[in-house]
Formats: C-alpha cells, sequence, structure tokens
C-alpha cells in the first residue's frame, strides 16, 4: 500500500475515532501518533521519536516539547500536541519558545490531531515565524494535501529542502490570492494592457467599462482551457484502451496535483483501468437499462483519483468510483441526507468538496448492485441539472 493510501486510510480512521477522543493524551495515542507513523516514523524508536523532549528556554527550565523527530542523531522537528477538543488559537507562543530554544529545529508543527499547522523561521533565522506556511486538515484532505505530505515522509525529510519548500508555499500561495483578486476583478491597468494591441480608439473609462465584461469571461475562458490541457494532457494516451470511449474532463476552478503543488505526483503516469472498473461499468449500464432509463450516451473516464461514469460528456457525470483503495468509494452529487436514505446499511458521509457532494464507503464494485435506487436517482439528477 502506498503512502497516498496509508493517508486516506488513516483520515477515516480519525474521522471514525474523533468522536470518542475526550482529552490530549487520547489525542496523541489515537490521533497523532498514527499520523508520525504514516510519514515513515518509528514512534516507538527513540533514536526516531522522542517524547517529552526537554527544549529549556532561556531562564525557563524544564521546557518539553510534545514530540521531537530526531534525524542522524539530531532533532529535525518538534511536534506539539492539544486536546482533539480544543482550538489550536494561541498556542503558537509555546511552541515558538521550543522551537527557538533549539537551532538545530527548524520546521515545528501544531496540531489537536485533526488541523496540523506547520511553521518554520522564513521571517528571521531560528525564530518560529508568527504564521504557519502551511494548515491542513486531515479530515479533509485533497490529493494536493497528500502530495504535499509526502515531502515530510522519513525517507524524504531533509530539512533546508522543506524551509525551501516552506518559502515557495508562502509565495505561491500570496501569489495564488493576488492572482484570483485579478482575474476576479480585473483593475483598469490591466484591461487597458490587455486591449490597447486590438483598439484603435482611445482608451477612456467608458471603453474600459465596455471590456471590462468581455476581459472576465476571456479570462474565464483561458484558464478553463489552462486546466483541462494540464489535468488531461498525461491521459490522453489511455483513451484507445478505454471500455468506453472517453472525452478531456474540464473541471472549472480546480487544478492537478503537480501544479498546485510543484511537485511530481507518486502516482504520475498512465491509467490503467482495471476489470472491477469495467465490470462497474457494466453493472450501472445494466440497472440503467432494466429502469428504461437511456443507457446509449453513457461514457466513462478514468484518471489517477477515480473512475468517473458520465452521460453524453464528462461534465454529466453522475457517479465516481475509487475502487483502487482500501476503503473503497461511490461519489455522487446528491446531498448526503438523501444518499442515506438511498444507501440503507452502508456508510454515507460528506465528500471533499473538489471531488463530490457525498460518499458511500463499499466493500467491491458488486455492492452497486445493491445500490440500484441510488445509481437511477444520480442519473435521473444530472437529467434535471442538465
Amino acid at each position: 500500500m502506498g503512502f497516498k493510501e496509508d493517508i486516506q486510510k488513516l483520515t477515516a480512521q480519525i474521522v471514525e475515532r474523533k468522536p470518542h477522543v475526550s482529552n490530549e493524551e487520547m489525542t496523541k495515542q489515537v490521533l497523532i501518533m498514527p499520523f508520525i507513523q504514516a510519514l515513515g516514523f518509528d514512534v516507538f524508536n527513540p533514536l526516531e521519536i522522542r517524547p517529552e523532549y526537554m527544549a529549556d528556554f532561556g531562564k525557563k527550565k524544564g521546557e518539553k516539547v510534545d514530540y521531537a523527530v530526531f534525524k542522524d542523531g539530531t532533532p529535525v522537528m518538534f511536534i506539539e500536541a492539544k486536546s482533539a477538543t480544543e482550538s489550536l488559537e494561541n498556542h503558537d507562543a509555546q511552541l515558538a519558545r521550543y522551537f527557538n530554544a533549539t537551532l538545530e529545529v527548524r520546521i515545528a508543527i501544531l496540531t489537536n490531531g485533526i488541523t496540523y499547522k506547520f511553521f518554520s523561521d522564513l521571517n528571521s533565522a531560528n525564530m518560529m515565524d508568527p504564521s504557519p506556511f502551511l494548515e491542513l486538515d486531515v479530515t479533509n484532505l485533497t490529493l494536493a494535501d497528500i502530495e504535499v505530505l509526502a515531502n515530510f515522509r522519513k525517507e524524504r525529510f531533509e530539512t533546508e529542502a522543506l524551509v525551501k519548500y516552506a518559502e515557495e508555499l508562502i509565495y505561491t500561495s500570496n501569489l495564488n490570492s493576488k492572482l484570483k483578486e485579478l482575474f476576479k476583478n480585473p483593475p483598469d491597468d490591466f484591461i487597458r494592457y490587455l486591449i490597447k494591441d486590438f483598439s484603435d480608439t482611445r482608451i477612456t473609462s467608458a471603453v474600459i467599462e465596455r471590456f471590462r465584461p468581455i476581459v472576465k469571461k476571456s479570462i474565464n475562458l483561458a484558464l478553463l482551457e489552462i486546466v483541462s490541457q494540464g489535468l488531461f494532457q498525461q491521459e490522453a494516451n489511455t483513451a484507445e484502451s478505454s471500455p468506453v470511449q472517453s472525452q478531456p474532463e474540464e473541471v472549472p476552478g480546480s487544478t492537478s496535483p503537480e501544479e498546485m503543488t510543484g511537485i511530481p505526483s507518486e502516482s504520475a503516469g498512465k491509467v490503467a483501468t482495471t476489470e472491477e472498473e469495467q465490470a462497474s461499468l457494466a453493472i450501472v449500464k445494466s440497472i440503467l437499462e432494466k429502469h428504461g432509463k437511456d443507457a446509449s450516451m453513457l461514457g466513462a473516464k478514468d484518471t489517477t483519483a477515480y473512475y468517473a461514469v458520465y452521460k453524453k460528456n464528462i461534465y454529466q457525470w453522475f457517479i465516481r468510483l475509487n475502487l483502487e483503495s482500501q476503503n473503497k468509494q461511490f461519489i455522487t452529487r446528491l446531498p448526503v441526507e438523501q444518499v442515506q436514505l438511498l444507501a440503507s446499511g452502508f456508510k454515507v458521509e460528506q465528500a471533499p468538496k473538489w471531488i463530490g457532494e457525498s460518499r458511500v464507503y463499499i466493500g467491491s464494485h458488486n455492492d452497486l448492485i445493491k445500490l440500484e435506487e441510488l445509481i437511477i436517482a444520480c442519473f435521473d439528477q444530472i437529467g434535471l441539472d442538465g
């Protein structure tokens, strides 16, 4: 099982365990230590992890950080734990004392087992920054988040590389915000720059206002084209081998893990459609035909993240399946409340927003037969929406 599957399994465990965690010690044992293990560190080996590590600061003696991560006999990362029932607000200063007292450490984490805040010393050497360079919710991770976490694995952990990467994340985040604002509300100077080469008239305020909606529409179309090409260029070679003719999927407002993080995905490469996925498509088609639905335009798209079944075109997907992880999932566009009624006996929960609205945990593709009513509802909903 790869790192992605390990983290996804951990996410499912944390969601299940969280309601039963009531104090800091339980948080450490059932939420945080499994997270450290998922990164490849041996929590029972003092050469790698030392609980209650002494990090005295100035005149304050007896200061102990909850976990110190060691590499080659040197502490390289601190982890300060709080209870899962507690907010992380106003606890940065405590972690900063430990961080500032240990010159070798340049990465620190503050966590309650659900939220993880990652800090470094980008502003001033050996002084922890007041704001984290990364913040993650492990119960709602995207594929991009998992790719980012992969950099903190034991075999990849290199302090200088991580600090450089932290700096890039900060710059990327700031530029991201500025670009979003620029594209959402293009300033006059930006519009003037775009239209100056093909406008014969003098560019007045009235001309700028006339072009503003055109510029915004052009920006949206350009971004959509860029995202579409970036997301599915590597998957173009699999179209011939797909059991149903696939079409490029365009996902407005989203980017690939590689584009978002700048890190090559571990799963990058050719997408191989499994026999289980092919069988799933056959089951869905059979159910639709049984209920008199037109399945002639049914199609499928296999990606590194899921296997999508759609009607007419990929925009009209109504089912996404993840059958290659330990926790197999049936993802829909329908609200959780409706799916719970249609999938009695199955575990149903909110899906991460980037992939859908709700997800049903299944044992295998054969469970699709038991979800007949849900499949029909998903198919019909696409008809209503599109």
